[in-house]
């Protein structure tokens, strides 16, 4: 019960048709209202609550729709009572007349019903949820000239429509009190439709807005952010034309000020640190996180346990103030903003109620707890800025592919239209000390895997495979050892894994394998939770339940096609022989001197010349001779201190003032630890030291001082070989495994015994 009920819900006596009124066969449901009057006030809501969903389910043969629909509006609602047809709540017509009859003609059938939508508020006046979404042929316009209603839509469903809205639209009273609006793939302006009726002065009670596919930009979103400010609580922006800049308007504009980081929870999960109130517009606030004696320990039961219910001191302040804030314990369920679960709540709240539903979909102006970002032009640095800015007030997030933004100019040079895609270093982001409520994640499976989704202008996908799962995969271990795992934050409910390739040569395999293992053994220590704090076993988080991976498409080992980005076009962005580039991506990438990672040859002569190092710059190539001694470059050469002073200019500050910070470089000698090994050489590079940033959990587990400030150019050039082609080159005959087989085949083995996890697991093959 997610609920509690009221007053006189709880005293009032159960009636035995209520109990075994949802188990009568829809069939039964008309025989039922003939019955006497109380079976009528029964079944006559069920019977004409959704009456489109219902004939189908009653038998109507989709041939007989159009016919059907006819009569049912000329012929037998006219006649009927205002009473029945105040039943109507929902008028679903997804599957519904989406093809013509022998005896009608589409043209036909989208003016029989499309015209009839102008009447649908007055002939069903309590009618809340319409759906359209997808529809081949019906035109949705008509509703703008509709009479008014008494009572106003909740629920409305446009996507896919085929017909442009005007702009003003949403101005009659009909959308008033519209909670959920889909507006996905549709031809029309949201710009001028912000402008002019797509906002709160229209729709003052939206709470959930979908605008995916709309060609949606940076000023657009910039406009729709402002207008509807932290009115929404989930918004859809996938599949737009977004980059990063956009990412700090929605923190600013969309997310509750009110932060849920917190140091109540230290023992568990750590806590947040700011040394100094500094940072940059690349990373964000320079945070720390602090790690407690236990908050790292895989054995410590404890971090399963609910957060504990708010206390006030005072007797008179029993309620959470204003300026309070207080995380979600991680007991309750997710919320769902779907269209199917937001009209199934609508329903069954107003069947409860009978009247209309002001219940938890409206609950809202706390800002964005819901948001998606798929298939948009983001990289893997503007997400984790977003997540590290949002103040844990994300509770589902999707972002299913992000670019690795090369820091160094040279490095996949070597390989025209070189596109990596994945989260790497990501992890520590998605512990609850700093996503602290989040409960539901669908991004890129690397953040998993630790394999990225790598390709290039003519590099076949066998050999593009093979690159990602035997060179890049063992320098993102050796430089980002922690890969997400179930424990990393035990309030996580629901993960997708998105993009994973039908075949692997093995890493992908192992470590969603490794994952499922890892989930099994997080469901025993639960339980052993719930044992060992028996009076509080309701006070214990459920763990990982659901596991959804999205496989691509199969290919096989003699296909040689291009590997392109399905859903992102990233040509241009890193395609700089392009004249406009310099000039379209410098305020994207917020790099020093406007260009990005892989760059053409001229660029690369004009930056050669643009640099001139007063110091002895190390040969990138002569890192694997280095075997003892002390490195004799700048700034090794000057200072005999692990660490240099590195100032930061207003323009680049996040608090938009100057400072300075001691950067960790190493001791310049060769140390036990490979990745800080080859950090150290990089440092030599000046164009790798820069973007300075804090140590996180990643860093530290290689070698890194805690609480220490490194460049993050010199660290993220280890991702990529020197030389990417000749590394594609030489990756190797390894054979390929067929994923989904091979799940399929773990999950068959460990059935039956305790390492089966018993959550819902679904393989999903997509489509490009």
């Amino acid at each position: 019960m997610e609920t509690l009920p009221s007053y006189e819900e709880a005293v009032a006596s159960l009636d035995w048709l209520d109990l075994v009124a949802t188990y009568v066969p829809v069939a039964d449901w008309p025989r039922c209202c003939l019955v006497d009057r109380r079976f009528y006030c029964q079944f006559a809501p069920r019977l004409w609550q959704d009456p489109l969903v219902i004939v189908r389910r009653l038998g109507l043969h989709p041939n007989d729709d159009l016919a059907w629909y006819r009569r049912f509006i000329n012929k037998h609602v006219k006649p009927a009572r205002l009473k029945s047809r105040s039943y109507v709540r929902s008028l679903d017509f997804r599957k519904f007349a989406v093809r013509a009859s022998g005896l009608y003609s589409s043209e036909a059938s989208e003016r029989a019903i499309s015209e009839s939508f102008k009447t649908l508020p007055q002939i069903f006046p309590g009618l809340i949820c319409l759906r359209v979404d997808g529809h081949p042929v019906l035109d949705p316009g008509s509703l703008a000239t509709a009479a008014s209603a008494s009572q106003p839509l909740q629920l409305l469903d446009l996507a896919r429509c085929r017909h442009e809205l005007s702009t003003k639209f949403f101005k009659p009273d009909l959308f008033r009190d519209l909670v959920f609006l889909d507006i996905s793939f549709i031809p029309g302006s949201v710009k001028s439709a912000t402008q002019t009726s797509l906002n709160p002065s229209y729709l003052p009670g939206l709470r959930v807005l979908k605008v995916q596919g709309r060609e949606v930009d940076n000023a657009t979103a910039s406009l729709l952010l402002q207008t509807f400010g932290r009115q929404l609580w989930s918004l859809d922006l996938s599949y737009n034309k977004l980059r990063d800049d956009i990412l700090d308007e929605i923190v600013e504009h969309s997310i509750s000020h009110f932060t849920f980081h917190t140091d109540a929870h230290f023992e568990k999960e750590g806590k947040l640190v700011l040394p100094k109130n500094i940072g940059n517009r690349k990373h964000g606030p320079f945070e720390f996180i602090e790690e407690s004696g236990n908050s790292f320990h895989s054995q410590f039961l404890e971090k399963y346990l609910a957060d504990s219910p708010f206390y006030s001191r005072r007797a008179d302040h029993t309620e959470l103030q204003e300026w309070q804030a207080v995380r979600p314990d991680g007991l309750a369920p997710v919320r769902h903003d779907d269209a199917d679960m937001m009209k199934e709540l609508l329903l069954d709240e107003v069947m409860k109620n009978h009247s209309v539903m002001h219940g938890p979909p409206r609950l809202g102006s706390g800002g964005l707890t819901h948001l998606y970002l798929n298939g948009n032009k983001f990289t893997a640095t503007g997400i984790e800025r977003l997540i590290r800015t949002s103040r844990g007030r994300l509770e589902h997030f999707e972002c299913d592919s992000c670019l690795y933004d090369p820091s160094h100019p040279r490095i996949g040079a070597d390989l025209k239209g070189l596109r990596v895609v994945g989260f790497f270093g990501s992890v520590p982001l998605f512990r609850p000390v700093v996503s602290s409520a989040l409960r539901s994640l669908r991004v890129h499976h690397s953040l998993v895997t630790q394999v990225p989704s790598v390709s290039a202008d003519g590099l076949s996908r066998t050999t593009a495979a093979r690159l990602a799962e035997a060179q890049l995969y063992k320098n993102i271990q050796r430089i980002y050892p922690l890969a997400l795992v179930p424990d990393t934050n035990p309030r996580i409910t629901s993960l997708t894994l998105t993009n994973i390739p039908a075949r692997s040569t093995g890493p992908i395999i192992e470590q969603l394998t490794r994952f499922l293992q890892l989930a099994s053994a997080q469901q025993r220590a639960i339980s052993n939770a719930k044992a060992l704090f028996s009076g509080r076993s309701s006070s214990v988080l459920q763990g990982l339940r659901h596991i959804r991976f999205e496989l691509e498409p199969d290919f096989s080992e003699g296909t040689d096609v291009i590997s392109t980005s399905d859903e992102v076009d990233f040509d241009r962005l890193l395609d700089p022989a392009d004249d406009d580039f310099a000039h379209d991506t410098s305020s994207f990438f917020d790099d020093d001197d406007g260009s990005f990672g892989i760059t053409s040859r001229s660029t690369l002569s004009d930056r050669s010349r643009r640099v001139k190092p007063s110091n002895p710059v190390a040969n990138i190539g002569e890192y694997t001779h280095w075997t003892s001694g002390r490195l004799k470059s700048f700034p090794y050469s000057d200072v005999d201190s692990e660490y240099i002073t590195q100032h930061a200019d207003a323009a680049h500050s996040w608090t938009g003032n100057f400072y300075s910070v001691p950067v960790w470089i190493g001791p310049g000698v060769i140390s036990p630890h490979a990745a800080v090994n080859e950090y150290m050489w990089n440092v030599q590079d000046p164009d790798l030291r820069r973007d300075i940033g804090p140590a996180t959990p990643n860093h530290v587990a290689t070698g890194v001082p805690p609480f220490s400030y490194i460049f993050y150019a010199a660290w993220d050039a280890m991702v990529l070989p020197k030389n990417i082609a000749q590394a594609a080159h030489s990756s190797g005959s390894a054979p390929f495994r067929d994923v989904g087989t091979a799940i399929k085949e773990y999950r068959l083995r460990t059935r039956g015994t305790e390492h089966h996890w018993d959550g819902k697991l679904e393989l999903v093959r997509t489509s490009r």
